[in-house]
């Protein structure tokens, strides 16, 4: 299971959806034949994660529909295995897959609902760093819905909230494979002003970061976002610049998702009959014409 997270963290989706494709099988049989409940509840608990890492992985690789079935998967064994938390988890994952179909409206049920269980938990001083997390990241969730609706007032709202959170927690931590943290907050401001076109909040922003304890897919995002940015503002070059530096990071995952492709296509445009070497090459390689 680590192995696939790893994977997944990394950005290398060829080879994880190989590993899945052997995991998932082997694990749906063997819940299956186990006997005692302790047993099934712990395979239900591997089952749940490895769903949820499915879940995250086809949501980058720009396939919600699928991402969708995988969260649903991953709720429903959370549930078999009585592990609340995880069945949380699985809703973060089904937010994003909704998001990226702009379902909004079943997304905000789904991040309200969650929200509301979390609110009840984190008002407990002892509540548990995991718990706190996965408040922290569904407030970010529900900020990026919000960005996307163009509704600033309810978008900062949120990051400010999971801003204090990231602070009660006090580190960049990793529970549920979140990479929920301050640092992780700051990059969800950065996508967030580019959602709203404040390209110049973005980049004030991004420029503060220091992301070099995150994951090679969070730090590739970053700099997808920091490349919409200079979209925005029709810096070509330095786009350019950001793209290629992600795609050093994350190669699979500049070259399959919609943000970086969207990114690519717009920097063609705004070059017109000759774009310079170095956007065409990245374009070919992502498949952009």
């Amino acid at each position: 299971m680590s192995r696939a997270w790893q994977l997944a963290h990394e950005s290398r989706y060829a080879e994880m959806n190989s590993t899945l494709a052997d995991l998932l099988p082997r694990l749906e049989v063997a819940a299956r034949a186990v006997g005692s409940a302790a047993e099934r509840s712990a395979l239900h608990l591997l089952r749940a994660r490895a769903y949820q890492a499915a879940a995250a992985a086809l949501s980058r690789q720009d396939e919600p529909d699928a991402a969708w079935v995988a969260a649903d998967r991953a709720i429903t064994a959370a549930e078999l295995a009585g592990r609340p938390l995880d069945v949380i988890a699985g809703h973060f994952r089904l937010a994003h897959a909704l998001i990226r179909l702009r379902r909004f409206d079943e997304a905000d049920r789904v991040t309200a609902n969650a929200l509301d269980v979390l609110e009840r938990l984190a008002a407990d001083e002892s509540a548990s760093p995991e718990a706190l997390s996965l408040y922290g990241a569904m407030h970010l969730v529900r900020a990026v819905l919000c960005g996307q609706e163009s509704n600033r007032p309810e978008a900062h709202r949120h990051l400010d909230q999971a801003e204090r959170i990231g602070r009660r927690v006090g580190a960049d931590r990793n529970d549920f494979d979140t990479e929920f943290g301050p640092t992780n907050v700051q990059l969800h401001r950065v996508a967030v002003a580019v959602d709203l076109g404040d390209a110049g909040e973005a980049l004030d922003v991004a420029a503060t970061i220091d992301a070099s304890g995150l994951s090679p897919e969070r730090r590739a995002r970053l700099l997808v976002d920091v490349a919409r940015a200079h979209v925005q503002r029709r810096h070509v070059g330095e786009a350019t610049a950001a793209l290629r530096d992600a795609e050093r990071l994350t190669p699979e995952q500049v070259r399959s998702h919609h943000l970086s492709r969207t990114a690519i296509a717009n920097l063609l445009s705004q070059s017109g009959r000759r774009p310079p070497a170095e956007l065409s090459d990245l374009a070919r390689r992502c498949g952009v014409g």
